[in-house]
């Protein structure tokens, strides 16, 4: 595969050629913003929601209100079209730019990244998630949720996750209710329900996840977004994470397993759903 060209602040290069200025505020305060948009056959998935929780993601952080929606629109297709990638993910991320005279003085206009990827194959399957308690790790949450460079609690929990034979960390938090993994959505089923942290835990509210809750809902599934108590969980019949990157993947934990019925059902709704919708 050739190598893959990414948009760096107004430049279209290859990867290895790619950097980011060392004044930026991004790098030095992780001060910015980010998208990870699916995208199947060179066509965007759900791009609309994504640039609506960008705009959200933009007044959050107060910057400069001068971005362009269309040329950010332009600039993800630009970055398809430049690459030889059909199936993948594009990051998008915006940073306030780069400081000038002295710190936190910001002038200049935002910075705007794109990168591209394509899928990561997963080999072990279901994935193995730990559980673990929030107040443990410096978990930034915003109000109204947002994606927010600074993921430096998320890092030190999927480190974490790893050193102990996991593939994802699952939050817990002070009450014992399960909020979010480090970098996905989390999703339980118990006989014909499909239940979900609620959005008022400080969640980040997936594109995927309120997508598979539209699924669910259109092939009869109840759904409930609810507080799940980590006392409940081995009495589910079924789990599975989700994510623009891995859409539904099903999993485990120490001393449980699933058949992964309705699990395997919506991961192949959710796969044609998004090949149908994405332009």
């Amino acid at each position: 595969m050739s190598e893959p060209i990414f948009y760096i602040n107004g430049d279209m290069m290859k990867q290895s050629k790619a950097n980011v200025s060392f004044n930026d505020s991004g790098f030095l305060f992780g001060d910015g913003i980010f998208e990870t948009i699916r995208f199947t056959n060179k066509k965007l998935f759900a791009i609309e929601k994504h640039i609506e929780r960008l705009k959200i993601g933009i007044k959050t952080i107060q910057l400069n209100d001068n971005i362009s929606i269309e040329k950010i629109t332009t600039l993800l297709r630009e970055v398809l079209k430049v690459n030889n990638i059909s199936n993948g993910l594009l990051k998008l991320i915006l940073t306030r730019g780069e400081l000038e005279s002295e710190p936190w003085n910001h002038n200049s206009s935002p910075s705007i990244y794109i990168t591209i990827r394509p899928f990561k194959e997963f080999k072990n399957i279901p994935l193995k998630v730990i559980f673990l308690e929030e107040k443990d790790y410096p978990i930034i949450r915003f109000h109204p949720a947002i994606k927010s460079m600074s993921y430096i609690g998320n890092v030190i929990a999927k480190i974490e996750a790893k050193n102990l034979n996991a593939n994802e960390p699952v939050f817990i938090n002070n009450q014992g209710i399960i909020t979010e993994c480090a970098i996905r959505n989390i999703f339980f089923v118990k006989n014909n329900t499909l239940l979900t942290p609620k959005k008022e835990l400080g969640i980040l509210p997936g594109i995927v996840r309120e997508t598979i809750i539209k699924i669910a809902k259109k092939n009869g599934m109840e759904t409930i977004e609810t507080k799940i108590h980590r006392d409940t969980i081995n009495n589910m019949d079924e789990a599975f994470l989700s994510s623009s990157g891995i859409g539904i993947l099903p999993c485990r934990w120490k001393n449980w397993n699933s058949n992964y019925k309705y699990t395997l059902k919506l991961k192949n709704d959710l796969f044609n759903y998004i090949k149908q919708n994405s332009n």
